[in-house]
């Protein structure tokens, strides 16, 4: 087994639990193939994990195990098993959700979404090139899994029955996927708890979805009797699949659906009694942070413009670089900036099948606020 050694002191953070040893981290870094498995020891030759290398970025280590153990099928069957377990247990009789939330469920770069009988997972790193047969044996042990399409560094595979298009039920409503145009796993599977919270403040309002996507908000907030849901989004895919989910939940005649740029609508002066705002990462590296939070605070502060008196603004970020605290600070700044007087009513984190693994704050990677704009 290759040993990479760590500097001295370098292996307290990965003590405590975390999953990430970074380049600058370690003694030297030989010339390994990307994804290669590879023990990562302290300075004094202690074991510390063992994981895989990766050849570009920061990370230069994920730790998959604590114990000098083979990386192989009963491994992968052993993750996953306790993965399907555990949203069982959180989401009893559910059938769509996150099966496997990377760190959080030992298997570190690494993301499954099960829609039904097919499993659809994603992930950027090479060491899971090698893996996608035992997945594949892992997710299909299950004979209520039929199909698992792959997404891994930009390939794509399939092992069992994995359908172009998908229907699968979710928070009561029906919802359809084209595989092949979705982005990353297909839904965003990570609000799904917290689409609810426009439910109350739905009856009679006109509303605002930015960010739509395939309609996930619109169709929670047509349901629960908005007047006129108008959804968003820069993807003229993602407003296709809008479309459709509205149409098979026969919310045709409530939503509408227009692909155009989030701060172009809100600043058309028409105004909204609720206005949703779940914007992609806007900070995908730590350099990005002050750019993001700008982004952030121009957008929240257009849609606050935007809102009636007395109405609500639902807000997220997804930028795990942006935490909370500065997530709130943001859009204290952006109500001072529109001179509104706005409350906190819930500030709430992803939905249970994404775990937060407590050694590791880079898992609590969602917020999602909901303010009354006075």
């Amino acid at each position: 087994m290759i040993t990479m050694r760590l500097k001295p002191k370098e292996d307290r953070r990965l003590l405590r639990g975390h999953l990430w040893a970074y380049r600058n981290e370690f003694i030297d870094l030989p010339d390994f193939v990307d994804g290669e498995v590879v023990d990562v020891d302290s300075d004094s030759g202690r074991f510390i994990g063992r994981g895989f290398y990766q050849s570009q970025g920061g990370i230069a280590v994920r730790i998959l195990t604590r114990r000098q153990a083979p990386l192989d099928q009963a491994f992968m069957s052993d993750a996953i098993a306790r993965a399907r377990a555990y949203r069982e247990t959180v989401l009893p009789g559910e059938t769509t959700y996150r099966w496997v939330f990377g760190e959080s469920d030992g298997l570190p770069g690494l993301v499954a979404d099960r829609y039904g009988d097919v499993v659809v997972v994603d992930s950027s790193c090479a060491f899971y090139e090698g893996q996608t047969s035992n997945l594949a044996h892992a997710f299909m042990a299950y004979p209520d899994v039929h199909g698992v399409l792959f997404r891994v560094c930009g390939e794509k595979e399939r092992h069992g029955d994995v359908p172009p298009t998908i229907t699968f039920p979710l928070n009561g409503l029906s919802f359809t996927l084209n595989l092949e145009a979705a982005q990353k796993t297909g839904m965003f599977l990570d609000q799904r708890t917290n689409c609810h919270a426009v439910e109350p403040l739905a009856p009679g309002a006109r509303v605002l979805d930015g960010h739509c996507y395939a309609g996930l908000w619109s169709c929670h907030a047509a349901r629960a009797g908005a007047s006129q849901v108008l959804g968003v989004d820069t993807s003229a895919p993602a407003i296709e699949a809008a479309r459709t989910n509205a149409e098979i939940n026969g919310l045709s005649n409530l939503c509408q659906f227009e692909c155009a740029d989030i701060r172009d609508a809100l600043n058309r002066n028409e105004r909204y009694d609720v206005v949703i705002l779940d914007p992609p990462a806007l900070a995908k590296a730590r350099s990005q942070t002050a750019r993001a939070l700008g982004l952030y605070q121009a957008i929240n502060r257009d849609a606050m413009n935007a809102v009636v008196p007395g109405g609500y603004l639902i807000t997220s970020s997804c930028s795990h670089f942006v935490d909370t605290p500065a997530f709130l600070e943001m859009l204290k700044r952006a109500a001072a900036a529109v001179r509104r007087e706005v409350w906190a009513l819930d500030v709430r984190g992803a939905a249970p099948d994404h775990p937060v693994l407590l050694a590791m704050p880079e898992t609590s990677y969602l917020c999602c606020a909901v303010l009354r704009v006075l």
